[in-house]
């Protein structure tokens, strides 16, 4: 399993709330893409943080769709008002208890 996350931040009044409403239009649109396994958002109000991480079958798929993605990215960040600080990929060494959304 492969995973690439990405770091946001900005003062957005109800970042949980932001989050969550993203998080479901990414969802529906990131099922299109073969290869995906899920989607976890993390955010912290104090911050005004949040990570954004997918999940992938393999690195082909997640590099399949990462200009998607990218672009996806963006407009949503800019869409809430927060920056795009980071986005890195990862291998998953060790996963207990995820369900892949297939």
């Amino acid at each position: 399993m492969y995973a690439s996350l990405s770091t946001f931040r900005g003062e957005v009044p109800d970042l949980d709330l932001a989050a969550r409403a993203v998080g479901e239009s990414m969802e529906a649109w990131l099922r299109e893409f073969d290869g995906y396994l899920g989607l976890i958002i993390l955010t912290n109000e104090e911050t005004g943080v949040a990570y954004a991480m997918t999940f992938w079958e393999s690195v082909e798929a997640a590099e399949r769709s990462r200009h998607g993605r990218g672009r996806m990215r963006e407009q949503m960040a800019s869409a809430v008002g927060v920056d795009v600080l980071s986005n890195e990929h990862y291998s998953v060494s060790f996963c207990e208890g995820f369900v892949p959304a297939r």
